[in-house]
């Protein structure tokens, strides 16, 4: 058995009470691989420095896309270099299918202060939700999946790229709204067919907040998070997580590496990031739902995030082992069904 395999988070109680000293691990290095801005400072606020200071070793925050990471993961499986990787919602199982990350500990101390469901592949490490975006002088509010529908703004749908996490769920979100699911793309396409060409393909929530707010542009599936804090500079532009069906669930991965150089360190890291007070931060500086239902939040924060057990109940859960396997399929069905070309 490999000893190293078998670390589990479960240890870093442990690790964290005393046991665990600055001769323990100086001179070792534990290499995070994740994303940068705002993330990577919470990430060494809340996780990094704290880990360091315990222990004597260094963190290395590897920065760039989730894709670049699985792809390095892939290539050194038999030697890998990370030790704790973000994926996100649809990677994270394949991570694990393919032997690239351990499973969460079912038996640690943290998870049971994790929201029930969330931890598919590796542990939740934060929750989004697809909603709508919309022009307050346009729509009326509440605001609900089906009024995208409305002939009244037909061709005034903002719509991200495909292949994308929004592409996805809106597809979800259409065939749920004709009594089926994602396993019927037939349905999934013809529904969204009928909003017509998008107003928008947006890259950038500048572009498709400017049209927006002149009125171009009505409605626009987006994720919560960046999002939310973005609308803060925009009083006529709302934000809805609708209710027939619930928002689509997206969410952000913490998975430890197999057989990396430094899985106690992985596992100390990784609960750090699961705590209570990195899981707040988050919700307060991102506005990205905690998924440790430990976190406290002030009033403002728990009302631009999912974290309440209604509110994860609430959620979408999308097949997305399924969802992937199709995007290939999916990606040109969209642009020849939906952008038309």
């Amino acid at each position: 058995m490999n000893w190293k395999a078998t670390w589990s988070v479960a240890a870093l109680s442990l690790a964290l009470s005393g046991a665990a000293t600055a001769q323990d691990f100086a001179g070792q290095t534990l290499v995070v691989g994740t994303w940068g801005g705002d993330i990577e400072r919470l990430l060494r606020e809340h996780a990094a420095g704290p880990l360091e200071e315990k222990t004597g070793a260094k963190v290395e925050f590897l920065l760039g896309g989730s894709g670049d990471r699985m792809a390095k993961m892939y290539a050194e499986k038999s030697n890998p270099t990370m030790d704790v990787t973000f994926q996100n919602i649809y990677e994270a199982p394949q991570a694990l299918a393919d032997g690239l990350v351990m499973a969460p500990d079912e038996s640690s101390p943290i998870y049971s202060d994790l929201w029930s469901g969330m931890n598919d592949g590796c542990y939740a490490m934060s929750l989004v939700g697809l909603g709508i975006a919309y022009n307050k002088d346009l729509v009326e509010e509440p605001v609900e999946w089906a009024d995208m529908w409305d002939p009244a703004v037909k061709g005034m749908i903002a719509m991200a790229p495909y292949p994308s996490s929004e592409g996805d769920g809106l597809l979800g979100v259409a065939a749920r709204l004709e009594g089926s699911d994602e396993h019927d793309p037939d349905t999934a396409f013809a529904k969204v067919r009928e909003l017509g060409a998008p107003a928008l393909n947006y890259t950038s929530l500048d572009e498709v907040f400017a049209l927006m707010d002149a009125g171009e542009v009505a409605m626009a599936p987006m994720i919560s998070g960046y999002v939310l804090a973005a609308l803060k500079e925009w009083d006529n532009i709302g934000f809805a997580f609708p209710t027939d069906p619930g928002p689509v669930l997206v969410r952000d991965m913490v998975c430890q590496v197999v057989n990396s150089p430094n899985p106690e360190l992985a596992a100390m890291f990784i609960e750090l990031a699961l705590s209570p007070e990195t899981q707040q931060a988050y919700a307060e500086e991102l506005l990205f739902g905690p998924t440790n239902s430990k976190a406290v939040l002030s009033a403002q924060a728990a009302a631009d995030t999912i974290n309440t057990p209604e509110e994860v109940e609430s959620l979408l859960q999308l097949d997305w082992p399924y969802v992937i396997s199709q995007r290939s399929d999916w990606t040109e069905r969209w642009n020849k069904d939906v952008l038309g070309q």
